[in-house]
């Protein structure tokens, strides 16, 4: 009786299961091709805020150091949407199993 009431789900399960698999590869994809551009830019911006450093410029230190975690925060999010993506995929591949 159990199974009857699951079955409409787990059919609306499938296509969701299509779609988040889907997103969850494209956003690894995009987050893989981005850590590239990102880290020689983040590199970039550690010097130019060593060199403000030394050079006593600290409204450019400041600045520096803002776009530097401005950076490793998009990482985050991205990393986070990620994991977010394959995690929904897992559970609804656990309820297309169960």
């Amino acid at each position: 009786m159990l199974t009857l009431i699951k079955l409409p789900f787990k059919l609306l399960a499938l296509p969701l299961i299509l779609i988040f698999a889907t997103a969850a590869i494209l956003i690894k994809l995009i987050n893989t091709l981005s850590t590239y551009m990102m880290g020689p830019l983040m590199l970039f911006i550690l010097g130019g805020g060593i060199y403000s450093a030394m050079q006593q410029m600290w409204t450019s230190v400041g600045i520096l150091v803002f776009l530097e975690l401005l950076c490793v925060a998009a990482m985050f999010c991205a990393m986070l949407v990620e994991t977010t993506l394959d995690s929904i995929t897992c559970s609804l591949i656990g309820f297309l199993s169960s």
